[in-house]
C-alpha cells in the first residue's frame, strides 16, 4: 500500500512541497478563484483552484507515493467543509487529458470518495482560434451547504464557455 511523503507547508509560498524518492520536488497551492462569484453575481466563498506542479524537469517513473501524499493533502484540505476545488487540467503542453486522467485515478484510488464528491466536465469551447477542450473537475465535501448552487454555478460555466462566438 503506498505511503504519503513527508511534506512541509512552506509560509512564504503558501504551498505544500515535497520531494520523492527519486528526487522530483513537487508544491500544490489553493488558489482563491472568484470565477463562480463574477459568474452567478453571489458571493461564494471557499472556492480554489488547486496547483499541482513537479518543479523538477525530470522524468517521473510511476510512484503511488505520489497520489498517496496529494491526497493525503487534499484530505487536510476538506477537513473545512466549505472548501470547494475547482481542478482545471494545464494544456499548455497539451496533456490536459492525461492529468486529467491521471487526477480521476488519484481520486478513485483514494479514501476522499467516502466525503468528497468529484464531478468532471470536459468543455468544447469555440473562439476566434478555433476550439479548444477544457478539462475540468469540481470537487465539494459531501456535507457543504452550499453543493446545490456551487453545482449549478459549474454548469452555467460550462454553457457560458459552449456558447459560439
Amino acid at each position: 500500500m503506498p505511503s504519503p511523503y513527508n511534506y512541509q507547508f512552506n509560509e512564504i509560498a503558501q504551498s505544500y512541497v515535497f520531494t520523492t524518492d527519486n528526487g522530483i520536488e513537487y508544491k500544490i497551492a489553493f488558489i482563491l478563484d472568484y470565477t463562480f462569484s463574477s459568474v452567478s453575481n453571489i458571493e461564494i466563498d471557499d472556492i480554489y483552484q488547486v496547483i499541482i506542479e513537479k518543479t523538477t524537469e525530470i522524468k517521473e517513473p510511476l510512484d503511488r507515493n505520489v497520489s498517496a501524499t496529494i491526497c493525503e493533502i487534499l484530505s487536510i484540505f476538506f477537513e473545512n467543509a466549505r472548501n470547494t476545488i475547482l481542478y482545471i487540467c494545464d494544456d499548455s503542453d497539451e496533456r490536459a487529458d492525461v492529468r486529467f486522467r491521471k487526477f480521476n485515478i488519484w481520486y478513485t484510488e483514494s479514501e476522499l470518495m467516502d466525503t468528497v464528491t468529484k464531478v468532471d466536465n470536459v468543455i468544447v469551447s469555440e473562439n476566434v482560434a478555433g476550439s479548444a477542450k477544457i478539462y475540468s473537475s469540481l470537487l465539494y465535501h459531501n456535507e457543504n451547504a452550499n453543493k446545490e448552487t456551487i453545482l449549478d454555478i459549474y454548469h452555467s460555466i460550462e454553457q457560458i464557455l459552449s456558447e459560439k462566438p
